[in-house]
C-alpha cells in the first residue's frame, strides 16, 4: 500500500518495521486472554486496548524504532474515531497506523483465531470493504483489496 501511495522508501521501511513489531505490547497481555475462546469480558478487553501504549513503551529506548512508534500506537484507531488508545479520527491517524491497521485486520481474520474460524481471503475483503469509512480508511481499503485480488 505504502508503495502504491508513493510513500518514500524511509516511510516504507518504518511500515515495514512496524508491522513486525505492532503488537509487541501483547506481551502484557494474559495467555488466558489471548487464548480464550469466548467473548472478552470488559475487564479483560483492558490489557488488550493498552497493548499498543505497552508497545511504544517497550520501544521507544531504541533509536532505530522511533519512527514505528506512531503506527504501532496508534493501530487499533478507527477511522470514525472510535478506536483506541487515543479516539484519533480521518486522516488525525498517521497514515502508517491507517496501512497497518488494515494488513492487521486481514491477517487476523484470515488466520484461524481459539475464538473463531478464519475467514477466506474474499471474506475477509468483503468484511474490510463493509468497515471501510468506519473501522478503516476507504481509500486505503480500496487500494489493499486492489493489491490483494491483483496477486495469484
Amino acid at each position: 500500500m505504502a508503495e502504491t501511495l508513493g510513500l518514500p522508501q524511509d516511510r516504507i521501511a518504518t511500515i515495514r518495521a512496524a508491522s513486525l513489531l505492532h503488537d509487541i505490547g501483547k506481551v502484557g497481555i494474559p495467555d488466558s486472554i489471548l487464548s480464550k475462546e469466548g467473548p472478552l469480558t470488559d475487564e479483560e478487553w483492558e490489557p488488550v486496548r493498552v497493548h499498543p501504549k505497552l508497545g511504544v513503551e517497550i520501544l521507544r529506548h531504541i533509536i532505530d524504532l522511533v519512527n514505528c512508534l506512531p503506527a504501532i500506537l496508534h493501530h487499533h484507531e478507527h477511522y470514525d474515531g472510535k478506536g483506541y488508545p487515543s479516539g484519533l479520527k480521518g486522516d488525525s491517524i498517521p497514515i502508517e497506523g491507517r496501512i497497518l491497521a488494515i494488513a492487521d485486520a486481514y491477517d487476523a481474520m484470515t488466520s484461524p483465531r481459539p475464538y473463531r474460524k478464519q475467514l477466506s481471503s474474499q471474506q475477509a475483503l468483503n468484511e474490510l470493504k463493509r468497515c471501510a469509512g468506519t473501522q478503516f480508511d476507504p481509500e486505503l481499503v480500496d487500494i489493499f483489496c486492489r493489491i490483494i485480488e491483483s496477486t495469484p
